[in-house]
């Protein structure tokens, strides 16, 4: 017995150390992944294959492009490695009893890529449900922030004005994301560009942009440890602003910490007017004259924020809280007013606004990739706004007073939800709810007090349907419920629905056409709710409407998006009708002139736009882009043709970039049924970028001395027409600096969630 468990023991150990064995002793295999321009591959897939091409291991290489592989046995492999924009490669590896350090391996730039669509000389590659658009290397290094980034990119249907942050396409603004994150102006203006790994264009949004008119998500390397320290400043030339922030990150694993703050200021001589107005009351006339004397304007903003981000494959989550303090000690001008009509006298005038606010917030995100191809992401915004306003307005002996102190709660909720069917369909659904509780004391010449809750509920439901490689159509009904009451009022309910419908045809890798058909509305502004009455000068006055519709909107369009060789293209056709549109309004009123609003006209526009994008060389660009708009007002007998054209051009060399821009002169109808004339507008910059610094210095308007804007209209008891200048809009420059130092492994520059605008629902004269 005990012969035969000795023999049994020594059998089973034999068999172990036969399976063991062979796979011991291992070894590593590791080494550096690159570009054609010597510079790191982050994030590029690696595979360890058999020679019969059988899969091993494989990894990714980090954010310096290096890679490693543990735990391989001798023998004969195959590395294969592969990242957008590059010809993939496979190498012969041996391993021999010894760990292998692979010579560093060069990728070269890629101009066609299976599965997806590139045009050669394009980094714009076309996939199913969107296009990636991959920087190059003088489109980052000439950008210091995500916006100019953007604006290099040079992407024919996005207009990006890199100094305001406002981006738009046809159909209206783009909405911004910051790896699937809502973001906001500061958030692109902090984003570092090198750590941009691809822009994700949406140009027929579906899933979670499902209700976007179109949307760019940045997506960014992420990395495990390290921080950074960042400050810039841009100090204006011709009058006194600036804008400077300082940051710093911490990256510790998937988690990171991030702190922001910053301040900005601008004093200028104000807004001076030349303005002629004739008011018809039922008996007489009046014809007034007024210009500026002098006219003066100051105001800052300082805001804090810290944020905690946690951020792995299957999820995003993050928590962020911000402060943001926003004065205006000083706005106004002393004019000259000359009447005549039913009487005739000089006076002089002088106007006062003095204004501040305070918002703190928080704001939790959270972003989920469940099995199955599913998607959940829920957001929480709540914030608190504390503010004041107080104007004043004189003419000879006689004093108008207005003071106003206001809190207002606001919070924002949302959820969507997405899952990838079948043959590369899609369905989800979306909700989001928005509520504002504000009450307003007002004082002076009427006292009064102001409460007002508003709450809009939508719900969506998004479908993709993929009839062929070339044929696909996006559904995405909703509903949209408004309630909002006045103190004293009544409820106010309004049901609205929604619909967004896009039929995509691509008839070739190089083409594609959507024809669209849209459902929509917009709830009227706060600030116009409310039953308030005040003065504007002693023959006029404003009034809210506490009975505002909410306007409907329907469109058709049409649109074309190809490129041909170096060309980049979009054209766009579209009908829009907007019913029960939202305008200014002007009626008499016991010896008054009663400035108001009225929801009671349709807006009809027949639109053609074009957007060309051509890329000379490596360091020449340019872009193109022109708008032809007819607008008609049946109810008011109201028509305009609206023309606008715009010209970007780059010009890259080594640490160099120049830019020239410009923008026509156009004239458009808004929403107080005016007539506005801007005039051209044109500048120029030049930059330095070298490892951690970036210097910048521009112009705009550099020749124009006297920049005016024209506007008039004629609401039947009111006609006026007026010529405005500003020093902000004349003869300018600039000049930014901005230096980023990192310490540990580099990491990425985060996102500044302060959105450092202040709600307010305080009706304010303009």
């Amino acid at each position: 017995m005990k012969r035969q468990n000795c023999i049994m023991r020594i059998l089973v150990f034999s068999i172990f150390m036969g399976y063991i064995l062979p796979v011991f002793p291992q070894y590593t295999i590791k080494g550096l992944l690159q570009g054609t321009e010597q510079t790191a591959l982050p994030y590029a897939s690696v595979r360890l294959l058999r020679t019969d091409s059988t899969f091993v291991s494989g990894t990714v290489t980090d954010s310096l492009g290096c890679y490693r592989l543990n735990q391989v046995s001798s023998n004969d492999y195959l590395l294969a490695f592969s990242t957008i924009g590059y010809k993939p490669q496979i190498i012969s590896v041996t391993v021999s009893n010894v760990d292998v350090t692979v010579p560093t391996v060069t990728l070269e730039s890629d101009n066609v890529m299976l599965g997806e669509i590139v045009v050669k000389g394009s980094s714009f590659i076309r996939k199913e449900d969107r296009v990636l658009v991959i920087p190059d290397k003088q489109q980052v290094k000439h950008a210091n922030t995500g916006y100019d980034l953007l604006y290099n990119l040079m992407i024919p249907s996005i207009d990006v004005n890199k100094r305001t942050g406002e981006v738009t396409t046809f159909g209206g603004s783009v909405s911004l994301y910051i790896n699937g994150e809502k973001a906001d102006y500061r958030d692109v203006q902090s984003l570092r560009p090198q750590d941009i790994e691809r822009v994700e264009y949406y140009d027929v949004p579906t899933g979670k942009y499902a209700n976007d008119v179109a949307a760019i998500d940045y997506i960014t390397k992420q990395y495990k440890a390290g921080g950074y320290i960042t400050l810039d400043g841009k100090q204006t030339i011709g009058y006194l602003g600036g804008d400077y922030n300082v940051g710093a990150k911490v990256s510790h694993g998937n988690t990171s910490y991030t702190v922001w703050g910053g301040y900005n200021m601008k004093e200028y001589d104000g807004t001076q007017t030349e303005k002629h107005e004739e008011i018809y009351f039922p008996e007489y006339s009046v014809n007034r004259d007024r210009t500026t004397g002098n006219a003066n304007t100051r105001n800052n903003q300082q805001y804090v924020q810290f944020k905690v981000n946690n951020r792995t494959k299957k999820r995003n989550l993050s928590a962020q809280v911000s402060l943001v303090r926003d004065e205006v000690p000083e706005n106004g001008s002393n004019d000259r007013l000359d009447y005549s009509g039913y009487y005739t006298q000089s006076a002089q005038s002088s106007e006062q606004t003095v204004s501040k606010g305070l918002q703190p917030s928080v704001k939790l995100f959270g972003n989920f990739s469940l099995p199955k191809k599913q998607n959940l992401e829920f957001s929480l915004k709540g914030a608190y706004a504390q503010n004041d306003y107080t104007r004043t307005y004189t003419e000879d002996e006689r004093i108008s007073l207005t003071d106003a102190n206001e809190d207002m709660y606001s919070f924002e909720v949302t959820a969507k939800y997405n899952i990838k069917l079948k043959h590369k369909n899609t369905f989800g659904v979306q909700a989001f709810h928005f509520h504002r509780i504000t009450s307003s004391a007002y004082s002076g010449d009427e006292d009064s007090w102001q409460h007002l809750w508003s709450g809009e509920t939508l719900l969506f439901l998004n479908y993709t349907q993929k009839f062929s490689d070339k044929i696909n159509l996006v559904l995405n009904p909703g509903v949209s419920i408004l309630n909002y009451k006045l103190h004293d009022a009544d409820l106010q309910k309004q049901y609205s629905l929604r619909l967004r419908s896009r039929l995509v045809y691509r008839p070739s890798k190089e083409h594609q056409w959507t024809f669209s058909a849209n459902i929509g509305n917009i709830s009227p502004d706060i600030s116009f709710i409310n039953n308030r009455t005040q003065t504007v000068d002693f023959l006029q006055v404003k009034r809210g409407n506490p009975e505002l519709d909410n306007t409907k909107l329907y469109r058709l369009g049409i649109t074309y998006s190809g490129t041909l060789g170096h060309l980049n293209m979009q054209i766009n056709t579209a009908y829009e009708m907007s019913k029960d549109a939202v305008f200014g309004d002007y009626y008499i009123e016991n010896s008054k002139l009663v400035n108001t609003y009225r929801s009671d006209a349709d807006v009809h526009i027949l639109m053609g736009q074009v957007g060309l994008s051509y890329r000379f060389s490596d360091n020449l660009r340019a872009k193109l882009s022109g708008m032809y708009a007819y607008y008609t007002l049946p109810n008011l007998s109201l028509t305009t043709n609206y023309v606008q054209g715009a010209l970007d051009i780059n010009y890259f060399w080594k640490d160099f970039s120049v830019n020239i821009y410009g923008k026509a002169s156009n004239y458009q109808l808004n929403y107080n049924l005016s007539y506005i004339r801007e005039p051209i507008t044109y500048g120029a910059s030049v930059s330095w970028s070298h490892k951690g610094w970036y210097l910048e210095a521009g112009t705009e308007n550099p020749f124009t001395k006297h920049a005016r804007y024209k506007e008039h209209a004629d609401y039947g008891v009111y006609k006026y027409n007026q010529v405005q200048t500003s020093r902000i809009n004349q003869q300018t420059g600039y000049v930014k600096v901005a230096y980023t130092f990192d310490f540990g492994r580099k990491t990425s520059r985060d996102k500044n969630d302060v959105d450092r605008s202040i709600n307010s629902a305080i009706m304010k004269v303009d």
